[in-house]
Parts: C-alpha cells; structure tokens; sequence
C-alpha cells in the first residue's frame, strides 16, 4: 500500500488543492517500507487526482480539501482522510497504529463538518470522511432521497453559517452575497470556507 501525504514545513499541508510537495511512503504488514518525495505540479482537479494516482497512491491523507477535488480522488480510485493536521511524522504514525480518527489530529472545526457526495454523507472526526462510503457517520442524505443528516460543512451554499479558516480555525459570521473564500483569515491570512450554522454543536 502507499499513503500519500501532502506537506508543508514538517506538517501536514492545511489546502490540498493548492499542495506543492507529497510524501510518498510504501506500507506493508502495518510496517514503513520505503519513502520518497515528489513535487504536485497540476491545479484542475481531475488532473491532480490522476497525478497523485499515477504516483500509485491508494489512500490521501491530507488537510482541507474541496469537494471537486476529494470527488475526483475518490473516482479516482484513492481513499482520502481529510481535514487532518499536526506534524507528518505523528500522523503517519497514527495512521499506521489506527489512532487517526481522533480529535487530536482533526483541523479545527473539522469534527462538525459533514459533506455529501454521490448520495453518500461524509462525516469527519470523529470520524473522518474515508471516501466511497467508509466513514463513520456514513448515510443516505436529505439531497439524495435519503433520511439522514443533510447538506453541511464549509463547502455548501446558504444564507446563514459562519466562514472557517481550515488552517487556525478561526471563525467569522458569514455574510451574505460574499462568498467565504474570498475573505482573508484575520490572523493568518489564508483563504476562508464555508461552514453551514446547522453544524455547528
């Protein structure tokens, strides 16, 4: 198996969809077997999951990722853990001792995220979105003819909800006819998402 693993400074990358540098590692019987880095080079999200499978990745470990692109992953045949953060040395570890889907490694605000695709809802940590179905919280959404949950996260539309910086998790009320990801957090300057109030515990 191989994990990839988006980076920046010895942590995990906090925007997938704008990640310049993965980690590449080959896991068998649960045990590191050989790593290496490569460089992420295309922007459209079709071409980035096809990079990141021709690279022979099977499971995305990563940070914040938008829907267009974790669809593409996922149609791509990679299962992606998102919304995760901390150092890549702890993370991988976790991973590989099955102690990911705790808080202590989710992206601020992440736990109350839920996002939906393909008639599926996606429920993050805990537990993390796992791609195809595989995530704890799994279930047939309200948009899809189905009785659970319903739309949510940072990533959907609506009047009223609150825009979350992935990186430090700070939160702002959202107003409307701005969209969130064209406002600046206020303390470190990236790029803000949508999270829906209904989410919010």
């Amino acid at each position: 198996m191989r994990i990839a693993i988006p980076h920046w400074q010895g942590r995990v990358s906090p925007v997938f969809d704008t990640a310049g540098n993965i980690l590449l590692i080959d896991v068998e019987n649960g045990q590191e077997q050989r790593r290496e880095e490569r460089k992420l080079t295309r922007t459209d999200p079709p071409a980035r999951a096809a990079e990141v499978r021709n690279l022979g990745a099977g499971v995305l470990i990563c940070g914040g990722i938008s829907v267009q692109f974790e669809a593409a992953l996922v149609s791509s045949a990679v299962e992606v853990i998102g919304f995760v953060c901390g150092p890549v040395e702890e993370v991988l570890a976790a991973y590989l001792n099955g102690r990911l889907a705790t808080r202590t490694y989710s992206m601020p605000g992440a736990h109350r995220q839920r996002r939906c695709m393909g008639g599926r809802r996606y429920a993050m940590p805990g537990g993390f979105g796992m791609g195809a179905g595989r995530g704890p919280g799994g279930g047939r959404c309200r948009r899809h003819g189905g009785a659970a949950g319903g739309l949510g996260g940072p990533f959907t539309a609506g009047q009223a909800g609150y825009c979350v910086c992935l990186n430090c998790g700070e939160e702002l009320p959202h107003t409307t006819g701005q969209p969130c990801h064209q406002i600046a957090c206020p303390k470190c300057g990236l790029k803000m998402t949508r999270e829906q109030s209904q989410e919010r515990r």
